[in-house]
């Protein structure tokens, strides 16, 4: 290590104590950690050749990248020689990681890249984010570049197989200390080894079941789970049976929504670039037993490209695929495409990495695939940052739950109804971030529809919605939905499509069927039934409930509305001066039915005879109508 002290000086006589020593630097390859005046590190680089790369830093700039920082800022140097670049890459990783430098801040691997601590060494293992990989008893899952998406599966998977994720060791008896106030403790949602005796075997092997699933062996879960309930059958315990049948479903609902399956793929990873005016993205995407079971991306800013792309690649290589490889793993396949592309594949051969461009059609479609994720990594990214916000708890599960690229923030609901083949209508209903927007409801009074047909009032409304649409909004300035939900089954779902195509929208559209409030799909006959307490699921009943509320009343009033028209033309005494200025006054029937007829004297100058009359037949209608919805109801619900 060769220490240069430059402090203490104006700038003209620290620049030229710069030059002096910037003259004797070896050509030999080595990490060089540059210091501000208060011998703070900030920044870490590495170089193939130390002379040649760090003058660099301390020429002449007029832009404002990192370099020009370094020449107004930097103090003192520090050399570190090594034998070769590979060493000088692993060195530069530790010592960024050791020393968080400022301007190294998209490396900062260490706090960027957390793992899944799997606590083996004790009696009752744990799942818990970690940092550090300080205990050798631990197996250490990772490392993440989503620390939000590790964190959501495990939610998921430990509702499977509950075992713990406290943050301390857990004994017998620790529900009287510190886990008296465990929220899956007192939910029985875990096995509660702190409050009674445990099963270790069973424990054991849930711990290995999400071990498992974290690593994308989602086949051999399932696969286990089969196995276990037709032995349980057999033995007639029939409980445990739909227990492992439960498990089973749930997760082959989970690769069902991942839908990424590939015949006759390698097992390696694909390495892709994407890029925006702001950012570039680069993904790695890991591929195993014929699926893509993992995916992780990370940006940097695009007037930082030119000077750290190539470096920034090779340090999240680092990082995701732990280098250097032990000597006893698999050696890894890469298929790049990426700009560097051929100094990537020559520096990934010093590890003892195969990596080469995509080389045939199917490489060629995992290529397309994870810059498709790149592409849309960057667009969650770009929403956030604008004026969308961050999704509420709900927004953000529900993208989840119908495995969506993005969160859908803006939501349309659609509704219909009919009473007995009367009073057509449909409703649309606008949440935005979770919440209902008003000026974004619609109602329809359907016209292409005589008798009682959902299916083709569906279609009326979705298609009359949205056929006024031009550049993506509607004549009121109203984006186009991230989602639309259909309250209804696969046939409504199909005539909403249908609409969609005819107005040349693509939208994601999904079904929920109100007796068993299942989500169907388009391109799936088999729908999805999840925990009607999710998060997700909360939001998507909001909405339906809400298209419901809002069509109900829309129907109501027109109903009223004719009522009120029939019952006064069969009123002695009501002529048409009168007629208008009831409906101008009260419009429905139930408001006049309501009323007394000494009100009904004072405000239309009529005899208590006819105002009694009026009344009389309006009560009389309200109650009729009353009975005939409930029928209707009934039938509706018989029929679903």
């Amino acid at each position: 290590m060769q220490n240069i002290f430059i402090l203490n000086m104006d700038d003209d006589q620290r620049l030229a104590q710069i030059e002096k020593q910037l003259k004797v630097l070896p050509d030999k390859p080595g990490v060089y950690v540059i210091f501000d005046e208060q011998d703070e590190v900030i920044y870490v680089g590495k170089a193939k050749v130390l002379s040649n790369r760090v003058r660099t830093h301390f020429a002449k700039s007029t832009d404002f990248s990192k370099s020009r920082v370094i020449r107004e800022r930097g103090a003192r140097i520090e050399v570190h020689q090594v034998s070769t670049e590979n060493e000088a890459l692993l060195l530069e990783y530790n010592m960024i990681q050791e020393h968080q430098p400022v301007l190294n801040s998209k490396w900062k691997d260490g706090k960027t890249y957390p793992y899944l601590e799997v606590t083996t060494g004790e009696k009752w293992p744990r799942f818990v984010m970690t940092r550090e990989q300080n205990h050798e008893d631990s197996v250490y899952l990772g490392p993440f570049s989503d620390v939000g998406a590790v964190k959501r599966s495990l939610r998921y998977v430990l509702k499977l197989f509950p075992v713990a994720d406290c943050k301390k060791e857990i004994h017998l008896g620790d529900a009287d200390d510190w886990a008296k106030t465990c929220i899956r403790r007192r939910t029985r949602q875990c096995m509660r080894p702190c409050e009674i005796e445990a099963d270790e075997d069973e424990y054991r092997e849930n711990v290995e079941k999400v071990i498992k699933f974290v690593e994308g062996k989602l086949p051999e879960i399932v696969e286990d789970a089969e196995q276990k309930m037709y032995e349980a059958a057999e033995q007639q315990e029939y409980e445990t049976a739909a227990k492992y049948r439960d498990v089973m479903k749930s997760i082959r609902r989970t690769m069902q929504r991942q839908n990424v399956f590939l015949d006759g793929v390698e097992d390696g990873y694909t390495l892709v670039q994407a890029e925006n005016n702001q950012e570039v993205c680069i993904t790695i995407q890991k591929i195993e037993d014929d699926r893509v079971v993992r995916r992780d991306s990370n940006t940097l800013p695009q007037n930082q490209k030119q000077d750290s792309l190539f470096e920034f690649m090779m340090s999240f290589l680092t990082a995701m695929l732990g280098l250097p490889l032990d000597a006893e793993e698999t050696p890894l396949k890469i298929v790049v495409d990426t700009e560097h592309q051929d100094s990537l594949i020559e520096k990934l051969a010093d590890f003892g990495i195969s990596a080469s461009p995509a080389a045939n059609d199917i490489e060629q479609q995992l290529v397309m695939m994870a810059k498709n994720h790149a592409k849309k990594y960057l667009q969650r990214r770009l929403l956030v940052r604008k004026d969308k916000g961050l999704p509420t708890k709900r927004v953000e599960d529900l993208r989840e739950l119908l495995n969506l690229d993005l969160p859908p923030f803006v939501i349309d609901t659609f509704d219909v109804s009919t009473l007995m083949g009367t009073n057509n209508v449909a409703s649309c209903v606008r949440f935005h971030n979770g919440k209902p927007l008003k000026k974004g409801y619609r109602r329809f009074k359907i016209k292409t529809v005589e008798q009682q047909d959902d299916f083709a009032s569906m279609y009326e409304a979705v298609y009359r919605r949205y056929r006024d649409f031009e550049d993506g909004q509607d004549p009121k300035g109203l984006p186009v939905p991230d989602l639309i939900i259909i309250d209804g089954g696969p046939e409504q779902l199909k005539r909403a499509n249908q609409a969609l195509h005819d107005n040349d929208l693509i939208i994601p559209v999904v079904g929920l069927a109100k007796r068993e409030e299942e989500i169907y799909f388009p391109d799936n006959d088999v729908p999805i039934n999840e925990d009607n307490n999710r998060p997700g699921m909360l939001l998507v009943r909001a909405c339906r409930d809400e298209a419901h509320r809002f069509a109900v009343k829309y129907q109501r009033k027109l109903r009223q509305k004719e009522g009120l028209h029939s019952i006064l033309d069969e009123v002695y005494g009501i002529g048409p001066k009168r007629r208008k200025a009831l409906l101008r006054e009260y419009k429905t029937v139930e408001s006049i039915a309501k009323e007394s007829s000494e009100t009904l004297m004072n405000k239309l100058g009529i005899s208590r005879e006819i105002a009694s009359e009026v009344i009389s037949a309006c009560r009389a209608f309200t109650t009729q109508q009353s009975d005939r919805f409930a029928r209707h109801r009934k039938l509706r619900r018989n029929s679903s």
